[in-house]
């Protein structure tokens, strides 16, 4: 976590397999301890869900009969029999024996070794969830390394710098962090928000216990409201609109979740009423400082900004060019090689993303991908709300807190653009929501002993 955010977001090749190797490590130590089995089961259907995903996609790159690829996706067997009929004079005209099921299996391949290490990080994560000390650790790495991008983003978009790491990523204009995209960057921002929303929601409970004074209730509640506010205030001078947006968005259903949580275990509704009425009031005043400090300055001059007719013809494309390969998709990783099928010339520019990850994953994975990723997400909601609802301490249930509105954000996000591209921000979704799905939960008639009960409020 520390590291992946700096390297452009561990986007190019080797600062990807770096930390693909880091991953790999993470989990064989988590694997190593006795209760690894324990610490895995949380997130088993998330982690298998993904790991079909890579299995999908290795299945996709593989060479299949012909008579096997007409069965489940007539579109690659069609262009075998166009691409043999092209090279007839120099196969025999023998016909394709076997078509692959992706368009670039090179980079199927290596879409699979991605959602396999992903998996392998949500069940890491899961494991070091387990203690309140590995998620403290964690929270701490998370929030430190966005701060730092935040100054070290700062430093840069105050000297209008052009360049990141001696490389040209455009105007200075946008605060970006090491990130080139600084829309991406907004949604690490999101991510960081949610985790710092929790925080406060956390401290909100030592510091209004009895006997408090309210020097310490000060202590404990200014750091997480002081980082919050310097984080959303990174993400106003990103520019990002949807990244604006969908952080509004995740504080509201935050704010709700954190208020019905306290409404049912005190059994009193005026506090779920209370929470809502603050989270809509909490809304506008993030809108309206957004707008004045995001939106309305930087925004409208923004390089990486595309018109909203441009964007809806690439969403119909994209459509397009899942109705000709339903069921399996194109091949994970495949879009920039399948777009140019479907784009029309009056569109111009080049597309190595649909500018909606749920989009993308649908061209490319077809239903079955998209059914995996829904059942992978239902499944995690399900643990995590559980852990909101029953977790042991206030403190487990607001690690849940911070990854659902972390998913919320992510999910509003990704509608119109591909943040979880960028393997430093996919890497830090897995861990938020590994380390939440691993705490522990009081199960409903397990008798509650003195320990608990009173270690409960922190």
């Amino acid at each position: 976590m520390l590291w992946a955010p700096w390297p452009f977001a561990s986007v190019t090749p080797w600062t990807r397999t770096l930390l693909l190797a880091g991953i790999a490590v993470a989990f064989a130590l988590a694997a190593l301890d006795r209760a690894w089995l324990v610490g895995f089961r949380p997130v088993a259907l998330p982690a298998a869900a993904l790991l079909a995903l890579a299995l999908l996609g290795l299945a996709q790159s593989l060479p299949w009969p012909t008579s096997v690829a007409a069965l489940v996706s007539p579109g690659h067997a069609a262009l075998a029999r166009e691409a043999s009929t092209a090279l007839g004079p120099y196969d025999g005209g023998s016909g394709p024996g076997f078509a692959q099921l992706s368009l670039a299996p090179v980079a199927s391949r290596w879409s699979a070794l991605t959602f396999a290490a992903l998996a392998a990080a949500l069940a890491a994560a899961a494991s070091a969830g387990r203690h309140r000390r590995g998620r403290r650790l964690l929270a701490v790495a998370f929030l430190a390394t966005a701060l730092a991008q935040v100054f070290f983003g700062a430093r840069r978009w105050l000297a209008g710098a052009d360049t990141l790491w001696g490389v040209g990523v455009g105007g200075g204009d946008r605060l970006r962090g090491s990130f080139v995209n600084p829309n991406h960057f907004a949604l690490y921002l999101e991510l960081a928000l949610a985790a710092a929303f929790a925080w406060s929601w956390w401290t909100w409970g030592r510091a209004t216990r009895e006997g408090v004074v309210p020097e310490q209730r000060v202590t404990l509640a200014a750091p997480p409201v002081l980082v919050w506010l310097t984080l959303f205030l990174a993400l106003s001078f990103t520019g990002s609109r949807a990244g604006l947006a969908a952080a509004a968005a995740a504080i509201v259903a935050q704010g709700v979740l954190a208020a019905f949580r306290q409404g049912l275990r005190r059994r009193k509704a005026r506090w779920a009423l209370a929470g809502v009425l603050g989270a809509v009031c909490g809304l506008a005043v993030v809108a309206f400082a957004g707008f004045e400090e995001g939106l309305g300055r930087l925004a409208a001059t923004s390089p990486f900004e595309l018109g909203w007719d441009v964007r809806t013809q690439v969403y119909a494309n994209t459509l397009e060019l899942w109705s000709r390969f339903p069921l399996l998709g194109t091949g994970l990783g495949t879009f920039v090689h399948a777009f140019p099928m479907v784009q029309p010339e009056s569109l111009g520019l080049f597309w190595r993303h649909a500018h909606s990850d749920p989009l993308e994953l649908l061209a490319v994975g077809g239903l079955a991908g998209g059914a995996l990723l829904a059942a992978g997400l239902w499944a995690l909601v399900l643990r995590l709300l559980r852990v909101l609802r029953r977790g042991r301490r206030r403190e487990d249930q607001a690690a849940a807190l911070a990854a659902l509105g972390a998913l919320v954000a992510v999910g509003l996000h990704e509608l119109a653009d591909f943040g979880l591209t960028m393997p430093a921000n996919a890497l830090t979704l897995a861990i938020l929501c590994g380390a939440a799905a691993g705490a522990a939960i009081q199960e409903p008639g397990a008798p509650e002993t003195r320990k608990s009960r009173r270690k409960r409020p922190s």
